[in-house]
């Protein structure tokens, strides 16, 4: 296990590239398309033709809609919203889209019988957000996802992941210090098993 302030160092370098990928894509893809927009705004503002100023509104309304889009996948990879508006499964359901065309990857993702606390269900989440990204390394697609509760705690797994697990080390000491534990099992396996919350705190026996 490496040390912990080497984990540190490889939890803030994760960030920062993170922070790099969100900021290559506010200048390349987020700025070009306001750039379009504002360009065809002119073309609009001096356009005496019905026909070519209906071409310029209909490329402005395409490259807003591609704006949004855009925005709407960097909101989704800095926190997903369905987490904290539906659920874990929700939130994982929409990563899966987000990497995988449909009936790529078997999926068994139901709703918990009850809510995580919140930065527990962050924790799964981010793992979980690992796995799928190796998984989708896979040329075939055939690996399999699957969310199941387990009385105290909830367990998410991961089977026929190719490959090492990025960063597995960072990712078994967070799950550990959020009171649970990810276990590589065989390789290819993995399977995270996360408490829903703090564990009660033992009361003394009554002398």
């Amino acid at each position: 296990m490496p040390s912990p302030s080497a984990l540190l160092l490889q939890l803030f370098r994760l960030q920062e590239e993170e922070r790099a990928r969100v900021g290559r894509a506010l200048h390349n893809q987020v700025g070009q398309a306001l750039s379009a927009i504002r360009m065809g705004a002119h073309l609009v503002q001096s356009e005496d033709d019905a026909d070519l100023r209906a071409e310029d509104l209909h490329e402005i309304i395409r490259a807003s809609d591609e704006t949004v889009a855009i925005l709407r996948d960097l909101h989704a990879r800095l926190h997903p919203p369905q987490l904290d508006a539906i659920g874990l499964d929700a939130a994982l359901r929409a990563e899966v889209e987000r990497h995988f065309a449909p009936g790529k990857l078997s999926v068994s993702l139901p709703p918990l019988p009850r809510a995580p606390q919140a930065d527990l269900a962050l924790v799964a989440f981010r793992i979980g957000q690992a796995l799928l990204r190796q998984a989708a390394t896979r040329a075939d697609g055939g690996a399999q996802v699957t969310l199941a509760d387990d009385d105290d705690a909830f367990v998410l797994s991961a089977r026929h992941i190719p490959g090492d697990l990025p960063d597995a080390a960072l990712w078994r000491a967070l799950a550990s210090a959020a009171g649970g534990r990810l276990d590589d099992e065989g390789g290819s396996h993995w399977r995270l098993r996360l408490p829903y919350g703090p564990a009660p705190a033992t009361s003394p026996d009554p002398a």
